[in-house]
């Protein structure tokens, strides 16, 4: 299994003093039942279709003041939990893509929390969590499974 590093730049522990992140490196086997990420996907979109816990909005709004101080517009570049929320309420669901994609996404959508996933045999050096000036180089390029996902959904 590759191991990683990841750093998290001290400039965040200025604007964020409590921010605090968890990397889980995960070496890929088999996935023995992806019907168990489709339905922790459907129950998370459920539960929050029908009402959402008491404390979610106070959380989504923490997210959203510390987006804020890193200079982000919350309201056009919401976090990523933020924005799947507000996507399955406006939908009631969300479509299924891959089971390791559903499964973080039911965890965003469940505990309004962001989380995400990453290919690290793709990473060039170590993951890195800096305070961007805008130079930064962006890959843009979309895993052919999302692309499969996209063009199921329509």
């Amino acid at each position: 299994m590759n191991v990683v590093l990841p750093s998290i730049d001290s400039g965040i522990s200025r604007i964020a003093p409590g921010f605090r992140a968890l990397s889980i490196s995960v070496e890929a086997a088999k996935i023995a039942d992806p019907g168990i990420a489709t339905e922790a996907l459907s129950r998370a979109c459920r539960s929050l279709a029908e009402g959402d816990v008491a404390w979610a909005k106070a959380h989504s709004s923490a997210w959203a003041d510390v987006f804020r101080a890193f200079g982000a517009k919350p309201q056009r570049t919401p976090s990523s939990s933020d924005a799947l929320r507000k996507r399955v309420l406006r939908d009631g669901s969300l479509p299924s893509i891959d089971p390791v994609v559903d499964l973080y996404n039911a965890i965003s959508i469940e505990y309004a929390l962001p989380v995400g996933g990453e290919n690290i045999a793709a990473y060039v050096g170590e993951p890195r969590l800096v305070i961007a000036n805008g130079t930064e180089s962006f890959d843009t390029v979309i895993p052919p499974f999302i692309t499969e996902a996209i063009s199921r959904v329509g």
